[in-house]
């Protein structure tokens, strides 16, 4: 299960992805993020109340069949932070990449700053969140931030060595 932590800040990245394409209202954003983040009007409300207060969005309401709905867009800090969360995303792969390699076993690994690609090279899609005109999913931009350099440190198989059975190794004498 994921860290609730962790999960509130990809609830607000993916939030704000989906309103960099397009102003749109409550229902439809749940439709739009990732099921599997789970999210619900519950959640989602006071998100969006949390990102409007830090000026990343902006509401307005207008009538649609007969009642009031809010309708949100981002802003240009909302596309500040998302470009930050983009930017940030490499070093998160890297860490999970040493996590991952030091897990399996073998050499120890470091992350060098060369194991993390320049975003420009690796999500030419984060300077399009800024564009005006629609920018990609923001499950294919996170993949894109996602994408980094070989490592640089091989992982070296964990080999089989002979190990003593401790409880038996005394009574053995």
């Amino acid at each position: 299960m994921m860290d609730a932590q962790m999960k509130r800040g990809f609830l607000e990245a993916c939030v704000l992805a989906v309103l960099s394409r397009g102003e749109s209202y409550g229902y439809q954003i749940i439709k739009d993020v990732p099921p599997s983040l789970g999210l619900t009007e519950s959640t989602l409300y006071p998100l969006l109340k949390r990102l409007e207060g830090a000026r990343c969005i902006a509401v307005r309401s207008a009538e649609h069949n007969g009642r009031l709905r809010k309708y949100y867009r981002i802003t240009t800090e909302g596309r500040a932070r998302v470009e930050a969360f983009v930017e940030e995303w490499n070093e998160v792969e890297a860490i999970y990449r040493f996590v991952r390699e030091a897990a399996v076993g073998g050499a120890p690994v470091t992350v060098a700053p060369a194991d993390v690609v320049p975003v420009a090279a690796a999500a030419p899609a984060a300077t399009a969140l800024g564009a005006a005109s629609a920018p990609p999913a923001p499950i294919a931009a996170a993949e894109a931030a996602m994408t980094t350099a070989p490592a640089t440190v091989p992982v070296v198989p964990a080999t089989a060595s002979p190990t003593k059975d401790l409880r038996t190794e005394g009574a053995a004498s």
